[in-house]
């Protein structure tokens, strides 16, 4: 249970991903194919994708030296706050006027920036957990033990670079 505490971030992050980003698509996709009902499916993601931002955002990181951090935690919170703006005016709208604003331009261009503003922001967070891949490099990081170079476990000598050309 202790390990689900200290990376639960870890596990909130995907959703706010998956679901801002299908909330767009379904109401997207509604609006081009005129099925209506797609829309519910688009609000159910956008509410749910919130719960997940907000959960993302409470769960995240204390202050690191990692030089990313702070601007990956200034568009965790605003991807937050827009998915909020977001909900709040859908699920009002629907409830005092009755309106669906699924398929409205300003409401599509609003859901936007939330899908634009939560891919950067999971763009930083994996920038951050993330070693840069580096040909030559074995999964600890050391130069000239990947596989098919040198003599390891398994391996007999005289392999050279394992790069297959030829």
């Amino acid at each position: 249970m202790d390990y689900l505490l200290r990376n639960s971030h870890f596990i909130f992050t995907h959703f706010p991903i998956a679901l801002l980003i299908f909330s767009f698509v379904f109401d997207l996709l509604a609006l081009i194919l005129k099925k209506k009902d797609w829309h519910s499916a688009g609000m159910l993601a956008l509410l749910v994708g919130t719960l997940g931002a907000i959960a993302s955002f409470i769960t995240g990181p204390e202050m690191s030296r990692n030089p990313l951090l702070p601007t990956h935690a200034l568009y965790a919170q605003l991807t937050m706050i827009a998915s909020i703006l977001l909900s709040v005016i859908r699920i009002g709208l629907l409830l005092w006027k009755k309106k669906h604003i699924g398929g409205h331009p300003v409401y599509l261009v609003g859901a936007l920036v939330a899908v634009l503003l939560v891919s950067y922001t999971g763009h930083l967070g994996g920038k951050m957990v993330h070693r840069p891949f580096t040909p030559g490099m074995n999964m600890q990081g050391g130069p000239g033990q990947g596989p098919g170079q040198g003599q390891g476990q398994g391996q007999g000598t005289g392999q050279g670079q394992g790069q297959g050309q030829g």
